[in-house]
C-alpha cells in the first residue's frame, strides 16, 4: 500500500530554488577550483624567457612568422608551408612574446578546466589528480600538444555533460590549430572528423545536425581566415597546400636510425589491448574511435622524421592520449594504468634509437616560477638583451654594403632559406615571400609548380639573394647541398629552372650569390637525348650532348609492399650516386615526385668554383626487395637562349675548375703490397667482392688495410682530405660501431680524428654501399701522419673493398 503525500505549492518552490543555489554553489566552487589549478600550474610552468634567434633553418622561420603576423600578414596569404600565419605563437620574438605567453597561459588554464570537469565528481581526491594531471601535462607539453589535449578533452565532456557549447569551442580551437601547423591542423581535423562521425552514426543520426556540425566547422574556418587576411580569396590554395604537404612527406622528410622493435612492439601491443581488449563499455569505444586517427598520423608524424623532438612529441601525445582515457573510462583503473605505464615507458625507451638523442634535452624542470617574476618585473631589460643577442647572433648575414646600397628598398626573397639576411640587414630589404618559403618544402610537382608560377610572374622580386655559405653540412664536402643530404638544385626542379629563365648574374662573393630579375626572361628548349630503362645499384653512362642544362627524369612505380610499408611506416630512401671523372663518388639523396621532374646531372656543381665532370650514375634505395626493380629513365637536355655557357655564368662568371683532385690512391685488394698502404692477410680475404677478384673481411674488433700519407709533402694551406669505400654487411645491427676514421698525428700524439659511422650511408647492408668522411683541414704544422681506415668495434663481420684516399684543393 502506498500513501501519496502531497506537500504544498509553496515548499515544492523553496526546495527547487534551494537545490538550484546548491548547485549553482557547486559549479563555482568547481569553475574556481579548476581556475586556481591552472593558473598555478601556469605561473610555475612559464618557460624561460629567451625569445632570441639566430641563423639557421628553424631560426629563420621563427624571424618570418613573427615578422609577418607584426608587420603584413597580407604578404603570407601566399605561403604553402608546414607552419601556418600563426605559428609565431609556438616561438615567439620578443615582439609577439605577451601575446603568445597569453595564449600558452590560457591553453594551460583551459587544461585544468576540461580535466577537472572530466572526473565528474567533487572531492579533494578528485581535484589532486586533476592538479598532478594538469600540472605533468603542462611540464612536458608545448603548445602544440596543449591544443590537442583540450580538443580531446572538449569531446570527452561533450560526451559526459551533452552541452552544445562545449562541441561549438572545440571547433574554434580546431579551427584556430589549422593556422598553426600543419601536423596539429591534421591531427586535430582527424580528431573533429572521429567526433562528427561518430555523433552522426551512433548518436543522433540527423542530416541537419551533421549539416550544422560541418557548417560550423568550416564556418570558424573561413571566420578565422577573415580576420587573419581580410579576405577568402586564398583560402582554398591554402587548404589544397596542407594536402600536397602531406603527399611525399615520409620520402622527403624521414630519418631511418635502428628502432628496438621489440619495444616498439610492446608498445603497440598494449596501446591495443587497451583501447580494445581490456576496456569495451560505450565510454570506451567512444574514446578509441575518437583518437585511433590521430593516434596513427602521430605515429606516423614521429616515427618517419624520428630525431629527437619529433619522435618525443608523439611521446608526449601518447602520455596525454592514455591519461585522459584512463581518467574518462572510469573502469579498470588500476588495470589500465598499468598497461598504459607499460606502452610509454617502452616508447621512452626506444627515443635513445632517435636522430639527435641527447640526455641532456630530456631534462625537464618540474617548476620555475621565477621565469614569470622575472618576466613581469624585468620585461624591458629582457627584451632589450634579447635584442642585442639577436642582432649578433645573425651579424655574419650582413651583405657588402656597396651591395646592401645598390638594393636597399627593392624587393627581395631569399634562396634557399636564411631569412635572417633581411633583419641582419637592418630590415631594409623588402622582403617578397614565395609560396613555398623554403626549397627543401617543395617535395611533390604541384609545390614546386606554386613557386615555379611566383617567379614568372609580376609578383616575382627584383632580387634574389642566394646564400652559398649555409649552416647546413654536405655528406660529400660540398656547398651545394640541401637538407637530409639532397642536393639543393634538385629540391624544386622547376623551380629552378624558371630562377635560370628569369633572373640573371648580379654579384657573387664567397657567401652570397645575388640574382637580378630580367626584363624579358631569356628563351629557353628542351631536348630529350635518350630514353633507357635501368635498375637499382647498376652504373649507367651519362649521354654526350653540347653544353648547356642535363638533367635526368626519374620515374618508376610503387610496388605493393611499399606502399603498405609506406602507409603504416615510412617509405624507403633513395640516393643517386655520381660517380666523377676523378673516379670519386658523390652521392645525394632524392624524392622521388620530384625525381620525375628531373634530377640535375650537367653541370655538377660541386662547390662555387668546383664543377666536377659526372661519367656515370647509380640509383640506390635501402630496401631493394619491395621496390620495382624497372626505373624509367629520360634525358634531357635545355639550352638557355644562344649562350652554350649561360648556366655555368649564371652561378659563377669567373670560371670553374673540372678538377680539384691533386692526390688519390685506390686500394682494390687484388696485391699485398700496395704504396702507403698496410698489408692485409690472406685469411681476411674474399671472392664476395664489389670489384676485380678480392675483398677484404672486417672481423669483429679489428682495422681494415691503413693509408698512411706524410702531409710535409704537401704545401701549407687548406686542404679537403677524404676516405671512401665499399661496404656490405647482411647482420650489420646499425649501432654506430663501423666507422670510417680520418686521423693526423703528430710527434706529440694526434691533431685530428675524424669518424663516420656507415649507418647513415649503410642503404641496404645486403648489397654494396660506398661509404665516405671528407675533413677540411688547415695544415700548418711540420711532421704530421695522416691515416685512414675503416674500424669495426662491433660485434657482426663487415666486407670492405675498393678503399680510395683523396686529398683536393677546398
Amino acid at each position: 500500500m502506498f500513501v501519496n503525500i502531497q506537500l504544498p505549492n509553496r515548499i515544492c518552490i523553496a526546495y527547487t530554488k534551494k537545490m538550484k543555489l546548491v548547485t549553482t554553489e557547486l559549479k563555482n566552487k568547481k569553475a574556481l577550483i579548476a581556475i586556481l589549478i591552472g593558473t598555478f600550474t601556469a605561473l610555475f610552468t612559464f618557460p624561460e624567457n629567451d625569445w632570441t634567434f639566430s641563423i639557421g633553418i628553424d631560426y629563420s622561420l621563427k624571424w618570418a612568422f613573427n615578422w609577418l603576423f607584426l608587420n603584413d600578414l597580407s604578404l603570407g596569404e601566399i605561403i604553402i608551408f608546414p607552419h601556418g600565419p600563426l605559428a609565431f605563437l609556438t616561438y615567439p620574438t620578443q615582439e609577439n612574446i605577451v601575446l603568445a605567453m597569453s595564449v600558452l597561459m590560457i591553453a594551460k588554464v583551459l587544461l585544468a578546466v576540461n580535466i577537472i570537469y572530466l572526473t565528474e565528481k567533487e572531492g579533494w581526491s578528485y581535484w589532486l589528480v586533476a592538479f598532478l594531471l594538469t600540472y605533468v601535462i603542462s611540464m612536458i607539453a608545448g603548445m602544440h600538444q596543449l591544443i590537442l589535449a583540450n580538443v580531446v578533452l572538449l569531446y570527452c565532456n561533450y560526451f559526459i555533460y551533452k552541452r552544445n557549447g562545449i562541441k561549438v569551442f572545440a571547433f574554434v580551437i580546431t579551427a584556430f590549430a589549422f593556422y598553426i601547423k600543419s601536423y596539429l591542423a591534421i591531427l586535430t581535423g582527424l580528431i573533429c572528423a572521429s567526433f562528427v562521425f561518430y555523433s552522426f552514426v551512433f548518436c543522433h543520426r540527423k542530416l541537419k545536425t551533421l549539416l550544422q556540425d560541418i557548417g560550423s566547422i568550416v564556418g570558424a574556418l573561413l571566420i578565422l581566415w577573415l580576420i587573419i587576411f581580410g579576405n577568402l580569396s586564398g583560402f582554398s590554395r591554402y587548404v589544397a597546400g596542407m594536402f600536397h604537404l602531406a603527399q611525399d612527406n615520409s620520402s622527403a622528410a624521414s630519418y631511418y636510425p635502428q628502432n628496438n622493435w621489440l619495444q616498439l612492439g610492446i608498445f603497440l601491443v598494449a596501446s591495443i589491448a587497451l583501447f580494445f581488449i581490456i576496456n569495451r563499455t560505450r565510454r570506451s569505444f567512444f574514446f578509441s574511435f575518437l583518437v585511433l586517427l590521430s593516434f596513427f598520423a602521430a605515429w606516423k608524424h614521429g616515427l618517419a622524421r624520428e630525431d629527437f623532438y619529433h619522435f618525443r612529441g608523439f611521446l608526449v601525445y601518447v602520455f596525454i592520449v592514455f591519461s585522459i582515457f584512463v581518467v574518462f573510462n572510469r573502469k579498470h583503473t588500476f588495470l589500465n594504468l598499468i598497461v598504459g605505464a607499460v606502452a610509454v615507458i617502452m616508447l621512452f625507451l626506444n627515443i635513445r634509437n632517435t636522430v639527435n638523442y641527447n640526455e641532456k634535452l630530456y631534462r625537464w624542470s618540474w617548476g620555475q616560477p621565477t621565469n614569470f617574476v622575472e618576466f613581469v618585473l624585468h620585461f624591458s631589460d629582457l627584451k632589450e638583451k634579447s635584442l642585442e643577442v639577436t642582432d649578433e647572433n645573425i651579424s655574419s648575414k650582413k651583405l657588402p654594403q656597396a651591395i646592401h646600397d645598390s638594393i636597399k628598398g627593392a624587393t627581395v626573397d631569399i634562396y634557399p632559406w636564411e631569412y635572417s639576411i633581411i633583419p641582419a640587414n637592418d630590415l631594409e630589404l623588402n622582403w617578397i615571400p614565395r609560396p613555398v618559403i623554403q626549397s627543401y618544402a617543395s617535395y611533390t610537382h604541384w609545390l614546386d609548380q606554386q613557386n615555379f608560377k611566383h617567379f614568372g610572374s609580376p609578383q616575382a622580386p627584383e632580387y634574389i639573394i642566394w646564400e652559398l655559405d649555409k649552416i647546413s653540412t654536405d655528406i660529400n664536402g660540398g656547398s651545394f647541398n640541401s637538407i637530409d643530404n639532397r642536393y639543393l638544385l634538385n629540391d624544386e626542379p622547376q623551380t629552378i629552372l624558371q630562377i635560370l629563365k628569369s633572373y640573371d648574374h648580379f654579384y657573387k662573393d664567397q657567401q652570397f650569390l645575388i640574382l637580378k630579375r630580367r626584363d624579358v626572361p631569356i628563351g629557353s628548349r628542351s631536348l630529350t637525348l635518350e630514353e633507357n630503362t635501368t635498375t637499382w645499384g647498376e652504373w649507367i653512362s651519362v649521354p654526350k650532348g653540347d653544353s648547356g642544362l642535363l638533367r635526368v627524369k626519374m620515374d618508376f612505380k610503387k610496388h605493393w609492399k611499399q606502399r603498405l610499408k609506406s602507409f603504416f611506416y615510412k617509405d624507403e630512401q633513395f640516393w643517386i650516386y655520381l660517380k666523377l671523372n676523378s673516379g670519386l663518388v658523390h652521392k645525394y639523396r632524392i624524392v622521388p615526385k620530384n625525381a620525375s621532374d628531373g634530377i640535375w646531372i650537367a653541370p655538377y656543381f660541386f662547390k662555387i668554383d668546383q664543377a666536377p665532370e659526372v661519367k656515370q650514375i647509380m640509383f640506390k634505395c635501402s630496401n631493394q626487395e619491395i621496390i620495382s626493380q624497372n626505373i624509367n629513365l629520360k634525358w634531357e637536355q635545355t639550352q638557355f637562349g644562344n649562350n652554350p655557357g649561360y648556366v655555368l655564368n649564371f652561378f659563377n662568371k669567373m670560371g670553374f675548375q673540372n678538377d680539384s683532385m691533386i692526390f688519390t690512391s685506390m686500394n682494390q685488394l687484388e696485391v699485398n703490397v700496395l704504396d702507403h698502404w698496410s698489408s692485409v692477410s690472406e685469411s681476411n680475404l674474399t671472392v664476395d667482392k664489389y670489384s676485380g677478384q678480392k675483398a677484404c673481411v672486417l672481423r669483429p674488433n679489428s682495422f681494415s688495410t691503413t693509408f698512411s700519407y706524410s702531409l710535409d709533402q704537401l704545401p701549407f694551406g687548406q686542404w679537403q682530405i677524404g676516405i671512401d669505400c665499399w661496404v656490405k654487411s647482411s647482420d650489420y645491427d646499425y649501432s654506430n660501431q663501423v666507422i670510417l676514421v680520418l686521423e693526423i698525428n703528430d710527434e706529440d700524439g694526434r691533431v685530428l680524428w675524424e669518424g663516420q659511422a656507415v649507418d647513415g650511408q649503410l642503404l641496404d647492408g645486403t648489397r654494396w654501399n660506398n661509404i665516405s668522411n671528407f675533413v677540411s683541414y688547415v695544415h700548418d704544422k711540420a711532421n704530421c701522419m695522416l691515416k685512414g681506415y675503416l674500424w669495426n668495434s662491433g660485434d657482426n663481420e663487415v666486407i670492405v673493398d675498393d678503399l680510395r684516399f683523396s686529398i683536393c684543393i677546398p
